[in-house]
């Protein structure tokens, strides 16, 4: 999460936590020698220590984004499960390989009407996981063993436009897969968090890409819980 806050403010934070105490104990006498710097420094630097730890904990952080409304100038808070709506080019991808192989009809992507096949929505559990220095995402497609884990995830919110997620993701399926596929393959995704709520965004994979497979597509998240 605290990537998500712009360079200045978080310089305007660090400087306040190490600069106030200091002015605290100017004002009332409490550094007169070299020694009571060195003293009280060594404390600043404890005390910094333990409020990181403290906010290395979910809760914590969790109650301070909320109580310092971290909603509006910070990041929207993303912890928890979600469902997802994902659409993906693939179904016209296969129907231009069958019909590059024989096995198929025709067919013209640039053309060709949209069918129902095109249109199929495929759903998946999301767990987002938050926390000071990292947001993790793990994504389950419905009726497979696949599970996609974000291996980097960087949060940006630079007003007027909406809040982002970016984002670097392995899937890995542990069962057999088709001849046009891959057990393990790499994507990245752009998401925003909408007025609702909603991340709404765009994803692609790098699966079969030498192959000219190489899939995209968009996604959908809502909240559940």
């Amino acid at each position: 999460m605290i990537l998500a806050l712009n360079r200045s403010i978080l310089l305007t934070i660090l400087v306040a936590l190490v600069l106030a105490p200091v002015a605290i104990l100017v004002g009332f006498d409490g550094v007169q020698t070299p020694a009571d710097i060195l003293k009280w420094s060594s404390r600043i630097v404890t005390l910094l220590t333990g409020l990181t730890l403290l906010l290395s904990w979910t809760p914590a952080l969790r109650f301070l984004h909320w109580i310092t409304l971290g909603r509006l100038w910070w990041f929207p808070w993303l912890e928890g499960e979600w469902r997802a709506e994902i659409r993906s080019n693939w179904p016209k991808i296969e129907r231009l390989y069958k019909a590059a192989n024989g096995n198929g009809p025709h067919f013209d992507a640039l053309t060709e009407p949209v069918t129902d096949a095109d249109a199929k929505v495929t759903g998946a559990d999301v767990r987002i996981k938050v926390g000071l220095f990292e947001i993790e995402i793990e994504i389950v497609p419905d009726g497979t063993e696949r599970c996609s884990t974000t291996d980097y995830v960087r949060p940006s919110w630079v007003k007027p436009a909406r809040p982002k997620l970016s984002y670097v993701y392995t899937q890995v399926d542990p069962l057999p897969v088709a001849p046009t596929d891959t057990r393990t393959h790499a994507g990245a995704g752009i998401v925003q968090v909408m007025s609702n709520g909603e991340l709404r965004g765009e994803y692609w994979t790098n699966r079969k890409g030498e192959n000219g497979l190489n899939t995209s597509g968009t996604i959908i998240i809502r909240r559940v819980a």
